[in-house]
């Protein structure tokens, strides 16, 4: 369970992070296709990668996340 947290944070922290410097680069204007190819598909993809390849470990990740939500610890 501590795995899941650690991974889910750092996807969170990298697409924030990269959001900033998006915007640092120009804060008059948001670029969102910088954001989604530098930001939100590189912090998908190891997801995608563990779905294609290895699907029984991706629906017991998927499960921990779920059991992650329900919990009121």
């Amino acid at each position: 369970m501590k795995k899941v947290k650690i991974i889910l944070t750092l996807s969170l922290v990298w697409i924030i992070f990269i959001g900033y410097l998006t915007w640092y680069n120009k804060p008059n204007t948001f670029q969102w296709d910088e954001w989604f190819w530098f930001g939100i598909t590189p912090a998908l993809a190891p997801y995608l990668f563990l779905l294609i390849w290895k699907p029984d470990v991706f629906a017991k990740y998927v499960r921990c996340i779920k059991d992650l939500f329900n919990s009121n610890t």
